[in-house]
């Protein structure tokens, strides 16, 4: 990872504000990200993140009441339980298998209908992104070296 970002550092540093949101669909994650300089393997990558963290209640709201992209109903059911309505504090984990550990199971659980955002589990099914998301989920050395390309281009963007 290159170092020197001055906008990292101190009292000045900032939030990034240009994420996309959770009920993104592939194309305008293509779009957002292409016109950054990123392709579609850089998308899925960086979608990878989503193996560690966990998703806040508000963000989930659509997910839990559309079936499209496809959700498993037991996975479902549970999010609707953690998260009854939109005021709901609780949070999920983005990645239900192994939430503490950078893998590859997030690709596992897209293949299975559980991704937490409506942005993640359209990836796997999208034409444009659905063969990445399937080499990743059965090459996790792959995703760990697509994971770190895209994420040296992401500490790039907009250096001060």
């Amino acid at each position: 990872m290159p170092l020197g970002r001055k906008d990292g550092l101190g009292p000045n540093a900032t939030a990034p504000d240009n994420l996309p949101a959770p009920f993104f669909r592939t194309d305008d994650l293509l779009r957002g990200f292409g016109n950054r300089g990123f392709d579609a393997t850089d998308v899925v990558a960086l979608s990878g993140a989503h193996t560690y963290g966990r998703a806040h209640c508000p963000s989930l709201v659509n997910r839990t009441i559309e079936t499209d992209p496809p959700i498993d109903p037991n996975f479902n059911n549970n999010l609707i339980a953690t998260c009854p309505n939109a005021e709901s504090p609780n949070t999920v984990n983005l990645d239900v298998r192994t939430p503490v550990k950078f893998d590859n199971m997030y690709y596992i659980n897209l293949l299975n209908r559980q991704g937490v955002f409506t942005s993640d589990q359209d990836i796997a099914g999208s034409p444009k992104t659905k063969e990445i998301v399937n080499q990743f989920a059965s090459d996790q050395k792959l995703f760990f070296k697509k994971f770190s390309d895209a994420f040296v281009k992401v500490s790039q963007l907009d250096v001060i």
